[in-house]
């Protein structure tokens, strides 16, 4: 009797045991017609990009977003190549050739990120094995503008230049999860795979100090300069010299990052704002009489006579025009060479090495931006010869233009070098501040009360020497005109100049301090006062209306 009571249970025991072991057959060697029909069911498993965080300019302006986009594939086992010349024009020659033939496999790209006009074309074709899944792409709304900052990014979304690249590990989203698969009626969808898809909204973002309205201003009376004068390049920078921040920064040529068509011209890519070394000519004069009116060296009170040229050392170095008997003040608003040779006679070239790397010459300044230079500076040991004098007067000696903004703006700002910014702040996923900008004071440059001389030098090089064309009636500009020869193999290249003004408004509380810069003008003037000064005005002009 007690067997008999257990043999139920030895039974249903025994059911389960068959019921696994069917259930783990299933699953390791299914039946061929249970493998076909899954087969028609499951397609493909991949990865495709997420959205990257928001770039803004300072007002809150979205300069580089994710928008979506489609991309397309082929599922050779269902795709008739004769179908491929109606795909003709909407993508890729070399991937239009390859579908034209036989493939192999279960999965073939043929268009990444396709733009809607394109894309909704290609859908209403409804070919056959042809199928396509969501992504992001990225897309910056101003086209061109501030396209050197911004950078741009791969098709996967990866930063390669600008602030896309310097702050790629914040802005960038892994790829999400994606599976092709056939719902019950036949058709293909776009499914996420659970563990491997982001949040539809990345919501970290980089916050420029950049003003997209003077952005603008700089951009296109930067533009209109290079037209007039047919300029090989050309540089802006606008920046509040009190604390460092960048409000603006312009290059040309450049590139729209929408379309890498426009990527071809490698000089388009590059940003002369933080990569041109070139010469600076008598913008530099300012920062070296500064020095010497500092040091001792120079009183404002000192005269000398200039007769049109000098002998100094080695060379014979030529003035414009013989000035005639003239003192600090007016050696600078006259932009007089052979004043400045005079007054660095005597001067120790270590002292003054030492005193243009405070300034930040030969040294990153360490802004925010990929790609900067650090200029050229020969050591004061092989400063022998005319070297001295051709420094004082801006050559011998290559800077970005950055760095000459900086360190004109020690002069704006009472004696300062600060360090140059132009990120707000950074905000990782989830709206963790991760980074700000702030102003830092690098070095104490110059003695408030020579700053204040060198801007009354300043404003009156503006009001009656060479920068007159820059003056704006009631905006109280300061500055210094400049033209530099370009140095080439074995010497000055002969018909090359570097045209350039650098200035602050107003003179005696300044808010705002621009460089301006034109490469190589081959049509009309080639001087500073005539080609880089009316372009500042213009600028100084359009911003004053807005401000």
């Amino acid at each position: 009797m007690k067997g008999l009571r257990k043999s139920p249970w030895l039974l249903l025991a025994a059911f389960i045991l068959a019921l696994l072991f069917r259930l783990y057959s299933l699953q390791v060697d299914p039946d061929p017609r249970i493998r076909s029909q899954a087969g028609s069911q499951y397609w493909a498993r991949l990865r495709v990009t997420a959205p990257r965080g928001i770039i803004r300019d300072r007002n809150g302006i979205a300069l580089a977003i994710s928008a979506p986009a489609l991309s397309f594939f082929i599922d050779p086992t269902l795709w008739d190549p004769g179908n491929a010349p109606l795909l003709q024009d909407l993508i890729p020659r070399s991937r239009l050739e390859r579908i034209s033939g036989s493939i192999g496999g279960r999965y073939y790209p043929i268009a990444r990120k396709v733009d809607p006009p394109i894309s909704d074309r290609v859908i209403n074709l409804r070919l056959p094995g042809l199928f396509w899944v969501k992504e992001t792409k990225r897309v910056y709304p101003q086209g061109n503008t501030l396209s050197h900052v911004l950078g741009f990014c791969d098709i996967d979304d990866r930063g390669l230049a600008g602030a896309e690249l310097f702050w790629d590990s914040v802005l960038y989203a892994p790829p999400e999860g994606r599976i092709i698969a056939k719902d019950a009626r036949g058709d293909f969808v776009d499914v996420a795979i659970p563990g491997l898809t982001m949040t539809a909204d990345n919501d970290s973002l980089v916050q420029l100090t950049i003003d997209s309205r003077l952005q603008h201003i700089l951009e296109r009376r930067l533009r209109e300069g290079v037209l007039q004068h047919k300029a090989e390049w050309a540089a802006a920078v606008l920046l509040e010299p009190s604390t460092g921040m960048i409000l603006g920064m312009a290059s040309l040529p450049d590139f729209d990052p929408n379309d890498r068509n426009t990527f071809a011209d490698k000089e388009s890519l590059r940003n002369n704002a933080l990569s041109r070394v070139f010469e600076p000519g008598s913008t530099l004069k300012p920062i070296i009489m500064a020095n010497l009116i500092d040091n001792g060296e120079v009183s404002q009170s000192t005269t000398v006579n200039c007769q049109g040229k000098i002998r100094f050392a080695d060379v014979t170095i030529h003035d414009i025009k013989a000035h005639g008997r003239m003192n600090p003040t007016y050696i600078i608003a006259d932009s007089c060479n052979i004043g400045m040779v005079t007054s660095v006679r005597n001067s120790d070239p270590f002292r003054t090495y030492s005193f243009l790397r405070r300034c930040g010459f030969g040294n990153l300044t360490g802004v925010e931006m990929p790609g900067e230079e650090s200029g050229l500076m020969i050591p004061p040991s092989q400063w022998r010869g005319s070297v001295p004098a051709t420094i004082s007067i801006g050559h011998g000696i290559g800077v970005t233009p950055l760095q000459l903004a900086v360190a004109t703006s020690s002069i704006a700002n009472g004696g300062k070098i600060m360090k140059p910014f132009i990120v707000s702040e950074i905000r990782s996923r989830g709206g963790a501040l991760k980074y700000q900008g702030r102003p830092v004071v690098v070095s104490e440059l110059l003695s408030a009360r020579t700053a204040q001389w060198m801007r009354d030098a300043m404003r009156l090089a503006v009001e009656k020497g060479t920068g007159r064309s820059a003056d704006v009636p009631g905006a109280k500009v300061a500055g210094k005109t400049g033209t530099a020869q370009v140095p080439g193999a074995g010497g000055y290249l002969k018909g090359d100049y570097t045209p350039s003004f650098v200035g602050f408004w107003p003179f005696n509380d300044p808010k705002f301090l621009l460089l301006v810069v034109i490469g190589n003008p081959r049509a009309g003037d080639f001087l500073g006062g005539k080609v880089a000064a009316p372009v500042f005005r213009s600028i100084v002009q359009d911003i004053e209306q807005i401000s």
